[in-house]
């Protein structure tokens, strides 16, 4: 059997049947070292009688009480020990080895408080000890045996802070375990939310878009198939970007190290004109206009202006009916400003307008919010709708 098995076979044992044992070790030492003595000529000490017995179980038996009340086990075994001597009895060595067993206890199982109580009562009946000794032990065993206790009592303390120490560093262990599971959680939600975010702004738009271009195909199929066919190649058109798209975004779901590099890179407002583009071949013309000198801009922030405006148009396709769009993109200093507005129906009967009042403006909003940034939406008081979004650029994450 290895010495590790035979450790962690001892750390398994009730320490209350230990402290049982122990009680009935010490015990028969004590009753065997008084029985010895029982006959003997010495006149110094008292007899041993009933009383002289009691006494002594009274020292030792309270070790069994060590692990559950070590205090009052302590108070016990001193106070019998003190008395035993202090009405004449010889001392009995065992039984003042077994005050200090539950000495050393008392200072490790409980607070300071207790520690110290328990060594003022020590000293208490270390002195009645000493002062009452029939056998006149002398200066030096009085020092020796007081340095012997006062060594008990300090091991316990250290063995009390030594745990209180490493409950503390536990405790904050689990502690810091709690949290990293949380920071998890709350990553694997931010994950899923920005994965909902890019798959909505994606696919969305690109259904979108097929739906609208098929059925004005489907309305035109007769009259004019030459436009149908026009609407049929935007719908190919239209379906492999978003496939592309989709690749991308499942590329980045199982990217590693070794295929990060692989990854096309993300859209950004220099590809706007490209989107206005493709909106206004399902029929909802787009102008762009930009402001200022355009700046590179960090990933993060490129990429959500981006959507902003792809999910911005979208809701136009879907809401507006006839209408044409502007797209006006605003460059200063710090920051990026975002006007998408149209000419489109306006409010709906009951005086509020739908427009984005999904997943689409609530995307926008979580997009906006990530950068600490403003969004406005609502109906023109000329008709139509208008989205503004103020993206701050300063300490922008790449």
């Amino acid at each position: 059997m290895r010495v590790s098995d035979v450790i962690e076979r001892i750390r398994n044992v009730n320490p209350h049947a230990v402290d049982a044992v122990l009680a009935l070790l010490f015990t028969g030492a004590a009753l065997w070292t008084i029985a010895a003595r029982v006959g003997g000529d010495d006149e110094t000490f008292r007899d041993i009688d009933v009383l002289a017995i009691a006494l002594v179980l009274l020292q030792t038996l309270p070790i069994a009480a060590r692990s559950v009340s070590p205090l009052a086990a302590l108070t016990v075994s001193v106070a019998a020990i003190s008395l035993h001597i202090a009405i004449g009895y010889e001392g009995v060595p065992v039984g003042t080895f077994a005050a200090l067993v539950i000495l050393y206890s008392a200072a490790s199982l409980t607070d300071m408080r207790r520690a110290l109580l328990a060594a003022a009562v020590t000293a208490v009946g270390l002195i009645i000890y000493f002062a009452t000794d029939r056998g006149d032990p002398g200066l030096i065993a009085a020092v020796t045996t007081s340095a012997t206790y006062a060594a008990a009592w300090g091991l316990g303390v250290y063995a009390q802070s030594r745990r209180a120490y490493t409950n503390v560093v536990e405790e904050r262990a689990s502690l810091l375990e709690r949290e990293r599971e949380v920071r998890a959680r709350e990553a694997v939600a931010d994950e899923r939310a920005r994965i909902a975010r890019e798959l909505h702004d994606m696919v969305g738009h690109a259904l979108n878009l097929i739906v609208i271009q098929s059925g004005g195909a489907q309305r035109v199929f007769e009259s004019k198939p030459e436009l149908v066919r026009d609407s049929l190649a935007s719908i190919e058109s239209t379906g492999r970007q978003a496939l592309t798209d989709m690749e991308r975004m499942l590329g980045m779901l199982r990217a590693t190290e070794e295929t990060d590099g692989e990854l096309s890179p993300q859209p950004g407002l220099s590809d706007v004109e490209r989107l206005a583009a493709g909106v206004s071949e399902a029929g909802l013309p787009v102008e762009v206009k930009v402001d200022g000198d355009p700046v590179a801009l960090p990933a993060s922030v490129d990429l959500s202006a981006y959507r902003i405006i792809q999910e911005a148009l979208t809701n136009v396709l879907k809401h507006a009916g006839s209408a044409h769009a502007a797209v006006n993109i605003r460059y200063g200093s710090d920051i990026l400003e975002l006007e998408i507005i149209d000419d489109g129906q306006g409010v709906s009967g009951d005086g509020d307008d739908h427009r984005g009042g999904g997943r689409g403006l609530i995307g926008m909003k979580e997009r906006v919010g990530l950068f600490g940034g403003e969004l406005t939406a609502g109906p023109r008081a000329e008709g139509g709708f208008r989205v503004h979004v103020r993206l701050p650029l300063e300490g922008s994450a790449t």
